[in-house]
């Protein structure tokens, strides 16, 4: 069997005959004749479910007469025919710390490959093959070293001095890299989070130099791993591009989502891309998961890329597979269409049910965005945003300020009341003040406002937060803080005095609604201001055309 499987040869029938005789003498195989039929197996891509099951009970009788290559071409041969046998790799994984001392650079990296492929975790073994590792790296082949990598960021195993190790000799070696090496190496740092700005710029230099020779799946893995670890690479980008768009029809479902979701991850522009990838989703949308869908709209909507058509038919499939999306699926699907304008009402009520079962799920990031969503396209949801009002009260703590403020403005926005959480988010504003920008603060207290919600205390401190931070306001900010402090008839007149100046700075830059909000909340709170409302005159006639009757009434009143 040995002879055929080294020779490449399969012969089905002589192997299932072989299969029935070694399982009638299983008893009397020995540590060589274990390792070279389960080799032959693998080699040759032939499993037999009921001999691997009595040949892995047979090695653990074995295991104390196994030599380090015995070991190592068990666990690659059931990694590689995809057996599970448990109790099997536990003991071996305790045989090859034993004899780790002996192991090549092949064995090392074999071994971890077959605990990565077969996803069997043995972190005391991985612990101690990465100082082995390291100790013999001028031996290892490419190879070696990216199935070395793979297999911790398969297993989600980081080792920090292998890696920084395996990133300078992968540069020294990367000449001889092939393009699945390239793919499979970046792929893994990318995985366990391992930065390595010097090896990643040299990979980027050589996957140009052997643009040719990548595949689809190579290419998705290549861009992906630039985008999660951040490392941006225009030129490897730009070519990666026309690589894509020529091999498109060899791209997965997930090789789509992940190549789009890449680029827009970076901010990196590449329309022709994105207009053939819209194309090619289109005719392989039955394949797409909910991750998939929600990814690729997630993109779409970062970069601006409008495609009606896509979203259209996404949002039909995401109908299909709504049991199956997360948390963090509906928050990038409400996202995306609100962040484009793309109406789906059918959409949104559906995700707005699934939201609600999954809200134990959502971080406060996800709580955020997916109120901002629905009142962007002012989508009425009433249910979900009382249940999201309680969940948001309990992770109060956890909201970053920018969540806080987004949270309370879309409230507003729908003008959905909710006295509970809008007392919570005043006590939480003001213990977090100081991180509040300019937009932050305007938001908050339009959305308090809006939904007619009294806290003195809160606008106290804004007011004298907004004092000190009064350069960073732009029009449309000062005009929404203004008409939020008359709406609710609070006087703050040393705020209203600066942002008079403040306003005048800045009068060419603002709009018409925004001027008629300002004079509203200065004559609503009777607040003297001559020569803002001289500057703001002359700012109104140049601009009278393009008032609309409602503004040139607020004007007038």
């Amino acid at each position: 069997m040995w002879s055929y499987a080294k020779l490449g040869h399969s012969s089905p029938e002589l192997f299932d005959a072989i299969s029935h005789k070694a399982l009638e003498k299983i008893n009397t195989f020995n540590h060589q004749g274990i390792s070279n039929i389960l080799w032959a197996y693998a080699k040759l891509g032939r499993s037999s479910p009921e001999l691997l099951n009595a040949l892995s009970k047979q090695a653990m009788k074995k295991i104390d007469t196994l030599y380090p290559h015995n070991i190592v071409n068990i666990v690659w041969a059931y990694a590689k025919l995809g057996h599970s046998s448990p109790k099997l790799f536990n003991a071996l994984s305790h045989k090859a710390n034993e004899k780790l001392n002996t192991f090549n650079s092949q064995n090392l990296a074999n071994t971890m490959w077959a605990y990565g492929k077969a996803r069997h975790p043995s972190p005391k073994l991985f612990d101690a093959i990465s100082q082995r590792a390291i100790e013999k790296l001028d031996t290892f082949i490419p190879q070696n070293l990216v199935n070395t990598v793979w297999a911790h960021a398969k297993l989600g195993y980081s080792s920090p001095e292998l890696f920084d190790a395996i990133s300078h000799k992968t540069i020294e070696k990367l000449d001889t890299f092939n393009s699945q090496e390239i793919g499979n190496t970046v792929w893994a740092y990318a995985k366990v989070g391992h930065t390595s700005p010097a090896l990643f710029d040299a990979i980027s230099f050589k996957a140009i130099e052997k643009l040719d020779t990548f595949n689809s799946q190579e290419i998705a893995n290549t861009v992906w791993a630039y985008a999660k670890v951040r490392h941006t690479s225009p030129d490897l980008f730009d070519a990666f591009s026309n690589k894509a768009i020529q091999k498109l029809d060899g791209f997965s479902s997930q090789g789509l989502a992940n190549t789009v979701w890449a680029y827009a991850k970076v901010g990196h522009s590449s329309p022709k891309l994105f207009d053939a990838i819209s194309y090619k989703v289109l005719e392989k949308l039955d394949t797409f998961n909910s991750q998939e869908i929600a990814n690729t709209v997630w993109a779409y909507a970062t970069v601006g890329h409008i495609s009606p058509e896509l979203f259209d038919a996404l949002s039909n499939k995401a109908l299909e597979k709504i049991d199956t999306f997360n948390s963090q699926d509906v928050t990038n699907t409400v996202w995306a269409y609100a962040r484009v304008g793309h109406l789906s009402p059918k959409l949104f009520d559906a995700l707005s049910h699934k939201a609600i079962k999954r809200l134990n799920t959502f971080k406060s990031q996800e709580i955020a965005n997916t109120v901002w969503a629905y009142a962007k396209v002012g989508h009425s949801s009433p249910e979900l945003f009382d249940a999201i009002s309680r969940k948001a009260i309990e992770k109060l703590d956890t909201f970053e300020v920018k969540e806080i403020s987004s949270t309370v403005w879309a409230y507003g926005t729908v003008g959905h009341t909710s006295p509970d959480l809008f007392d919570a988010v005043s006590h939480k504003a003001m213990e977090k003040l100081n991180l509040f920008n300019s937009q932050n603060m305007a938001n908050t207290v339009l959305a308090f406002a809006k939904v007619g919600h009294s806290s003195p205390e809160l606008f106290d401190a804004i007011s004298n937060e907004a004092l000190e931070k009064l350069d960073s306001f732009n029009s449309q900010e000062i005009a929404t803080t203004m008409w939020a402090y008359a709406k609710m008839d609070y006087s703050s007149p040393k705020l209203f005095d600066a942002f008079s100046n403040k306003a005048i700075e800045k009068l060419d830059t603002f709009t018409c609604q925004g001027i008629a909000n300002t004079l509203w909340a200065y004559a609503k709170v009777g607040h003297p201001s001559p020569e803002l409302f001289d500057a703001f005159s002359h700012r109104a006639v140049e601009k009278i055309r393009f008032f609309n009757s409602q503004n040139l009434s607020v004007i007038k009143w």
